[in-house]
């Protein structure tokens, strides 16, 4: 009778608990739909110029990115920045002449590795580190250098890792290169920038494309070739690249996505796929405005920025986000080229970025390079808050 007794308490127990667990479900709801609503009502309006046009946009039930947290302090003028494969995070802290590694705490790894004003950064499936920077020639001229830091052989020790030159050009020291993004079969492509674009040959503005492999010089890495799908120089044309700030790869594919400033063109972020058919083989573009079909796509709207001055890609979703410097913005846009309605910047409340350069995407956060303030800022939804 006892033990019949007991089941039954333990019985009830379980439906009363039960019960508690919907109820403060329902509680959550409740709180969190309130809390959506209120940074939806203290958002400001988006520059319709550069953001969704107002019937593109969501407002009821809508999401916003607010900051998480911010880390400054060590900074001078912070540039690029990588979530790498590693699940680590490197920041080209370009006028303190380093490269620095943290974990997701901001927690500094190792001591940074000194090279001369990096501005560019990428890791390939060795985990080893590609950067652009710039290296001092023995008649003293200043030029732009790609090196390649082995972390796996140094217990990913940054400043001692064996370093080696990728590529630099001593013939043409005002060049730099200013993005690097790894694609498949141990290839990677690098974005070239410069102030002349006069020649039809050898034009300052390029992607240059390199594989990883060793020869029998011993050389690991090789030139392959310029990418001929992208012209050089001003123009209107959804191919033009006049000069290149940053260079994004899509996980497992040979896609990628360069953007520019915006002097002299249209499309400031420019979305390249890559194509392999039995007459043709190379890159083309995602979206072209030039097809009537493609003309209402939101990532393809010509002048919608001032200065694209990086990009982010989302491995999961495959969400791409776009930094404006000139704007002090990030816009969002989904693996459809649909702009969406968490784009934000300075005239949303609570941000307050100056003169941002780049933007990494992970774990559902966005790892900003708010260049101007010397600092990486943090931002998360505000639905996973």
């Amino acid at each position: 009778m006892i033990w019949e007794k007991c089941k039954e308490y333990r019985f009830q127990l379980r439906i009363k608990i039960g019960e508690l667990k919907s109820f403060m479900k329902k509680i959550f709801s409740i709180f969190f739909i309130l809390s959506a609503l209120f940074f939806i009502g203290c958002q400001e309006k988006f520059d319709l110029s550069t953001l969704p046009k107002i019937t593109d946009i969501v407002t009821i039930g809508d999401t916003t990115y607010i900051e998480k947290s911010s880390w400054g302090g060590i900074f001078n003028k912070p540039t690029s920045i990588l979530y790498g494969q590693d699940q680590l995070i490197y920041v080209t802290d370009t006028y303190n002449n380093r490269i620095v590694m943290l974990n997701q705490a901001g927690q500094i790894l190792s001591v940074s590795r000194k090279i001369l004003h990096p501005i560019s950064v990428a890791q390939d499936q060795r985990l080893d580190l590609l950067v652009g920077a710039e290296t001092i020639e023995a008649n003293g001229d200043t030029i732009g250098i790609v090196l390649r830091i082995k972390l796996v052989p140094f217990a990913h020790h940054l400043d001692v890792a064996n370093m080696d030159t990728v590529w630099k050009e001593p013939a043409r020291p005002k060049r730099r290169f200013t993005g690097i993004g790894v694609i498949l079969n141990d290839e990677f492509l690098i974005a070239r920038d410069g102030p002349d674009n006069s020649s039809f040959v050898d034009p300052d503005a390029r992607i240059l494309r390199f594989r990883y492999r060793p020869d029998a010089s011993g050389k690991k890495d090789s030139f392959i070739t310029p990418l001929g799908e992208l012209q050089s120089g001003a123009g209107s044309s959804i191919t033009n690249i006049n000069h290149p700030t940053n260079l994004a790869t899509f996980p497992n594919s040979g896609d990628f996505i360069v953007t520019q400033s915006s002097d002299g063109i249209q499309y400031a972020a420019i979305w390249m796929v890559f194509s392999k058919t039995a007459d043709f083989e190379g890159w083309i573009p995602k979206y072209d405005p030039s097809n009537p079909d493609q003309r209402n796509i939101d990532f393809v709207n010509p002048n919608r920025f001032q200065n694209a001055k990086g990009v982010g890609i989302d491995r999961i979703k495959r969400d791409i986000f776009i930094v404006d410097s000139q704007l002090d913005s990030i816009s969002k846009f989904n693996s459809r080229g649909r702009l969406k309605s968490e784009s934000f910047g300075t005239r949303t409340s609570g941000i307050s970025l100056r003169g941002p350069s780049s933007v990494a995407v992970a774990e559902n956060t966005l790892y900003v390079c708010d260049t101007q303030n010397n600092r990486i800022v943090l931002y998360r939804l505000s639905t996973n808050n």
